[in-house]
This record gives C-alpha cells, structure tokens and sequence, in this order.
C-alpha cells in the first residue's frame, strides 16, 4: 500500500498529487474511523436524473391533511 504524506493549505485545500487524482477521480469520501481518516472512491451521481426521481415520485402521506386555524399558525411564530 503506498502511503503519501498530505499538506493542507492556508485556505483549508488538500493537494492530493496528480498520480493520485487520475486514480481516484472528481469524487472522492473522507470518512472519519476508529483509525483515523479514510479517503476512498466517490461515484459521481447525476443531478438531474435524482432530480426528476423525486419530483416524480408519490410523496410519503401520515393521514389527512389538517388546516390550522390562524392563531394556531402565529403561535407557532418566533420573533428575535
């Protein structure tokens, strides 16, 4: 396993090197272990077909829809 020693710079970016970034791709997941940190493959996803999934799909009903009365509603209103 090759390790590679990583210097994150003053605006917080992490240059992982060119050999590195041709294997691993645009996407990659930091995941937090017991060990430490672990930097594996991401998949790309595309946006817009989840988009067009979830504006097509049923929403989740729990029962009928209840109209509030307006007081009901203001109570519920914070105000700095």
């Amino acid at each position: 396993m090759e390790e590679v020693h990583l210097k994150i710079d003053s605006k917080g970016g992490l240059y992982i090197p060119l050999h590195i970034r041709e294997q691993v791709g645009d996407i990659v997941i930091l995941k937090k272990t017991s060990r430490g940190f672990l930097i594996s493959l991401g998949k790309h996803t595309d946006f817009l077909k989840e988009f067009r999934k979830t504006i097509t799909s049923k929403p989740p009903r729990t029962g009928k829809p209840e109209n509030w009365t307006p007081s009901k509603m203001k109570s519920i209103w914070r105000t700095p």
